[in-house]
């Protein structure tokens, strides 16, 4: 009786080792599989409203190796996230060098960095006018979820992003977030704030 205790018990041992072992190929397993990082994380779905507004800062190289920081203060940006292997990215290499989307817009591509993309590719694509930043990390901040993908930026902040894969496509989703900000603008002048009320810039000596 003894003896069968014991080799009950040995039997136990063995299968908690086994388990614990095949926990920790497991857990090895998803780490190997999963994302480098947390910002590799799954992006926000298309249209997703973030509750976090302010436009981050731009940082990264052009294609030539130019160190480039960019802050949107001022004039509006449109920042165009392409890449050079996005089908549907070609014509708006194209587009954005011959015309503006909006007047009075500029425009800035981004793409990701030199580990995702080649510069000497995007030195060719580069439109004429059009500055090309190569910046893995400002998709990670912009939650860009593929390409083509678009935010409108105007004085620190988002005023409109969202996916458009044809030139009318980008048209309304830039006429979409116009109207947005013009519908904002009549009802703060309407409660008697203007552009440079203090409440708009709290904790400013203004």
């Amino acid at each position: 009786m003894v003896a069968l205790v014991s080799a009950e018990t040995v039997l136990l041992v063995l299968l908690i080792v086994l388990v614990a072992a095949l926990l920790r190929s497991h857990a090895e397993l998803l780490r190997r599989l999963g994302p480098d990082d947390a910002s590799s994380s799954i992006p926000d779905p298309p249209g997703a409203v973030r509750a976090d507004t302010a436009a981050p800062e731009l940082a990264g190289v052009t294609p030539t190796g130019d160190a480039v920081k960019l802050a949107f203060h001022g004039t509006p940006t449109l920042l165009a996230f392409l890449s050079s292997g996005c089908t549907s990215c070609g014509a708006f290499w194209e587009q954005l060098g011959d015309s503006r989307p909006a007047p009075g817009l500029r425009t800035v591509i981004v793409t990701r960095g030199a580990d995702r993309e080649q510069p000497a590719k995007l030195r060719r694509l580069a439109p004429d006018g059009v500055p090309v930043v190569m910046s893995s990390q400002a998709w990670a901040h912009y939650h860009v979820p593929g390409t083509p993908y678009f935010a409108l930026v105007e004085d620190g902040e988002i005023r409109g992003e969202g996916v458009a894969t044809t030139w009318s496509g980008l048209a309304s989703l830039l006429g979409d977030a116009i109207e947005d900000q013009r519908g904002l603008d009549e009802r703060l002048a309407a409660a008697g704030i203007g552009p440079e009320h203090p409440s708009l810039y709290p904790g400013s000596p203004r």
